[in-house]
Parts: structure tokens; sequence; C-alpha cells
């Protein structure tokens, strides 16, 4: 025995790369529970034929619903996509959307996670 307790000629190999990997496996288990996916939905012209004249009423607007889950149990849902675009028309007294494209996104914390929907276009009115 030595002075420091360890049988002489007895090495601990493989301790340096033990650290490292764990010092990565830190770094990617942090990267993972903060990551984030954007996903790029649906664009359209409109949400009904536009083969008339139209006014629009105002510029773009959009609108966004999120749902939550708290450790793989749903908290709350987020509005269905029609739902949204159906809830902008209306409360700006229009007919429909044009210019409408819509996106969703998913991020997750350590132990929550949330995805959101999200709709933009231009309300119109159509003339007759």
């Amino acid at each position: 025995m030595n002075a420091s307790g360890r049988a002489s000629g007895v090495r601990v190999v493989g301790v340096g790369r033990w650290k490292a990997a764990g010092v990565w496996a830190v770094c990617g288990l942090v990267a993972w529970l903060t990551a984030a996916c954007v996903t790029p939905g649906a664009i359209a012209p409109s949400t009904m034929p536009a083969t008339g004249n139209y006014i629009v009423l105002g510029g773009a607007e959009e609108a966004s619903s999120c749902g939550y889950i708290v450790l793989f149990l749903p908290v709350k849902n987020p509005m269905s996509l029609a739902d949204l675009i159906f809830d902008m028309v209306k409360g700006r007294g229009g007919e429909a959307l044009i210019e409408v494209t819509s996106s969703s996104s998913v991020t997750s914390y350590l132990l929550l996670t949330t995805y959101c929907i999200e709709v933009r276009g231009k309300v119109v009115n159509f003339t007759r």
C-alpha cells in the first residue's frame, strides 16, 4: 500500500472520461429540457372562396391558443384552429379571412410542456 491508500501497482483508468461523459450528458439533458419546436402550418389565400370583391376590415389579425401538460398530465387543451378563425372573423364582424397562415410550437421545460397554435390573416367582408 502506498500513501494514497491504494495497493501499489494499481491504477484507476478512465476516470477523466467518465467526468467528461457526465458533463456532456448534463449539457444534453439541459438542451433537451429547454428545447422548442416550431412547425409552420398551412398557408391559404382565404378561408372561403373569394371570387368577388371584398373589403378588408383593418390590418392583419393574429390569434393564438396554448395547451399545457404537467408531468404527462394534460392540464389545458388549446382551442382548435377552426375555433380560432371563427373567433377572429366574428370578433371583427367579418365573413372570412384572407392571406391566412398558421403555425404551432411545442416548448418543454423541466416538468411543463406547452403547445401553442397561432393563426394570422386579414378579416374581410364580401361585397355583393
